[in-house]
């Protein structure tokens, strides 16, 4: 007997049936608690999918008199999803439109609402990485959560704030999905139903807080999903793209993004291997090939023991931005690979943008392949930065930790071509 049958064996029983019934009752009673609407978020995960189905099922079983409040269903997308979880995602949220304003809201469709959150054009993955030369993030450096998770679920909550006293964020999180997320979770307990959020008047209510995973795919299995579609094809999925572990709704900087194996942005170089897109290519998906050798490349070139560093140096070199030959070749295989794969990878206006902030640089671009430059910074202290452009020229504000605004060019050298193979610029202090 596989492990999916074993766990839907033992979800058979009276005893789960009433933990199913209680968690409706306590839905039902949050609800009911006060007049603040609700803002469910939703990825298409196992997670926010157990979620919502709980959620409908236990309103659909109140008097429609009773269900008087806004509903706001809200995805958010990144604009780098791994294209098969985007298309499915759409597809969910489609029906779920269809099944709130027609069916669980058909007495009042305009309380019901399903969106998606995107970030703000200055804030996008491309014009990020590609126009600013931000590193492709890591673990230290996760600049992509805050600007295409955070901030467009933040302003889309914001926005509700200014009609309503207050709002109810529901969100899928799971003590059981790991230990940092108990941990804080835990942090947050104040042994009530909703907790603070850091947004003044808005509260985090998490129903499906102390479930296991194997509740979770029993309920999802067991249970018909109430929007017709057929938590089969999520099974699949998961099945195709990784072992377990999703990246959750991320509403706060506290929150992990994302585990080892996960699925979400195609460009994610958090982790060191995507192995959901690798299992997804094994499983039949071949035309993801060129976006999995893309993020790869988008990994490599970030390590900084790619670079030359000499010895002397070692444990002194700062590593800061993609050099602007890095992010103009980084542009010319992403154009290569929308054109290969049909699909659009970087909008028109993200391309534009993106072309803009490059050709600032290229008026700071100098003769030759790679100069040292020597800067002096305002409090005295002199810096060596070796790169492709004057950076004092760029439209960057700062150097890792050094403000550009604060520096004054002394002088540039050329240096040995074993710089030739360097992605980003380096800097470090020197004695002058």
């Amino acid at each position: 007997m596989s492990k999916l049958d074993t766990i839907v064996k033992e979800a058979r029983t009276e005893e789960f049936n009433q933990y199913i019934s209680s968690l409706k009752i306590e839905i039902q009673e949050a609800y009911k608690e006060n007049d603040a609407p609700w803002i469910i978020c939703f990825s298409g995960g196992k997670d926010s999918t157990a979620l919502l189905q709980l959620i409908f099922n236990a309103l659909a079983e109140l008097e429609k008199e009773k269900l008087t409040k806004e509903i706001h269903i809200l995805a958010n997308d990144t604009l780098v999803e791994n294209p098969e979880i985007e298309k499915y995602l759409d597809e969910q949220l489609s029906k779920i439109k269809i099944y709130g304003k027609n069916i669980l809201y058909k007495h009042a469709p305009g309380s019901f609402f399903v969106e998606k959150g995107k970030p703000e054009l200055e804030e996008r993955f491309w014009i990020n990485l590609i126009g600013r030369g931000y590193p492709s993030p890591n673990r230290w450096f996760r600049w992509c959560t805050e600007r295409l998770k955070i901030n467009p679920t933040s302003k889309y909550i914001e926005n509700s704030l200014k009609k309503y006293e207050q709002v109810i964020i529901v969100l899928g999180t799971r003590k059981a999905e790991s230990a940092n997320r108990a941990m804080s979770m835990n942090k947050y307990d104040n042994n009530g139903r909703f907790r603070d959020h850091t947004l003044t008047n808005a509260k985090v209510y998490a129903p499906i807080a102390e479930m296991s995973t194997d509740d979770v795919w029993s309920y999802l299995l067991l249970t018909d999903n109430p929007w017709c579609s057929d938590n089969m094809d999520l099974l699949e999925i998961y099945g195709n793209a990784c072992a377990g572990g999703e990246c959750p709704f991320v509403i706060e900087t506290g929150t992990q993004s994302c585990g080892k194996s996960r699925f979400g942005c195609w460009v994610c170089t958090v982790v060191d291997r995507d192995r959901s897109m690798e299992n997804f290519i094994l499983n039949g998906e071949k035309w993801l090939e060129g976006l999995l050798n893309f993020r790869n490349l988008l990994y490599d070139i970030r390590q900084e023991t790619n670079q030359y560093v000499p010895s002397r140096l070692n444990g002194k070199v700062a590593f800061g931005p993609f050099l602007l030959r890095t992010r103009e070749m980084m542009l010319e295989k992403l154009l290569k690979l929308q054109k290969q794969t049909g699909i659009e990878l970087i909008s028109d206006i993200e391309l534009k943008y993106t072309k803009n902030l490059l050709d600032y640089d290229k008026k700071a671009r100098i003769n030759g392949n790679m100069k040292k430059f020597y800067y002096k910074t305002n409090n005295g202290k002199v810096i060596a930065v070796i790169s492709d452009c004057d950076v004092s020229k760029t439209h960057r504000e700062r150097l890792g930790s050094i403000h550009l605004d604060k520096i004054e060019l002394i002088e540039s050298e050329n240096v040995t071509n074993k710089y030739e193979k360097s992605t980003r610029v380096m800097y470090y202090k020197v004695k002058r």
